[in-house]
């Protein structure tokens, strides 16, 4: 199913009545019934979630100072994103509209807008950013991620510009490869390369090892660049250990890569620069 729990508003409204005032047999089922749609979903660790939802729909809603209000919309956001904090909002205010229609209880100083809402919801996000993580886990980070992880690593980890050779497929590109001799992890920034029409051809990485012969370079791997593509990071996949790189070469082959490279069409060469 798409989405998660928190665009379910029957049920998050039963987490916050379990986390706060309790649910009855026949709500507890329901609640059962709806987490099941959701595979991450289990009630224990929603319960932090519900209460301290439930204290932010029952703060005063006395509008807080701008430059505060701002602060925490900042982090709020830094912490979950935009949507997370509107979601939460959005839950705040209308769990808050619900117990005042029950109870015909109005807050005193009531002012109109939404601000000290966003900031209320805000301030939560910051206060439960320890749980929250632990129900909507972070997207695996991105290649570029980990390449500058990578590059940050310091001493041994090989860095060497690309510069484009004479054929014309590589005119004007650029970029650079950073690879670890001891993980043997190792990422490409290609800039302005070509894009290959797939079904036809495709990049192909080569890693000349200087403790290997020359004429079959370690196979590093087959990539594509798609159209409209001018930046993109493309992961090293060495298919053999590589002891001490000494040249990194992108050619174009057929589709699917092949196993020796004629070494026609070389677009693009990394190797260490001696000053």
């Amino acid at each position: 199913m798409n989405g998660t729990f928190l665009d379910d508003e029957r049920c998050v409204d039963l987490l916050i009545q379990e986390a706060t005032t309790g649910l009855d047999e026949a709500e507890a089922t329901e609640l059962d019934g709806l987490l099941a749609r959701y595979p991450d979903a289990r009630r224990g660790a929603f319960e932090p979630a519900a209460a301290a939802v439930a204290l932010a729909a029952r703060l005063p809603v006395e509008p807080l100072p701008a430059k505060l209000c701002a602060r925490l919309l900042t982090q709020g956001e830094a912490q979950l994103g935009v949507h997370g904090v509107e979601k939460i909002a959005d839950i705040a205010v209308a769990r808050r509209a619900r117990d005042e229609a029950a109870t015909g209880v109005v807050p005193a100083r009531r002012r109109p807008g939404a601000l000290s809402w966003w900031a209320t919801a805000a301030a939560v996000m910051i206060a439960i950013a320890g749980w929250y993580p632990r129900l909507f886990p972070p997207s695996a980070p991105s290649a570029a991620d980990l390449r500058a992880q990578l590059l940050a690593t310091g001493p041994g980890v090989v860095h060497w510009e690309f510069t484009p050779t004479s054929d014309p497929d590589g005119a004007g590109a650029s970029g650079d490869v950073v690879f670890d001799r001891t993980s043997q992890r190792g990422y490409m920034h290609l800039h302005n390369l070509k894009p290959n029409e797939r079904r036809l051809v495709e990049y192909q990485l080569w890693i000349f090892d200087s403790t290997r012969d020359d004429r079959y370079p370690v196979d590093g791997g087959v990539f594509d660049i798609p159209a409209g593509s001018t930046d993109v990071v493309v992961p090293i996949t060495a298919r053999v250990r590589v002891g001490a790189p000494a040249l990194f070469a992108v050619t174009v082959e057929r589709a699917g890569g092949v196993v020796v490279s004629g070494r026609e069409h070389i677009v693009v060469v990394a190797k260490p620069t001696h000053t």
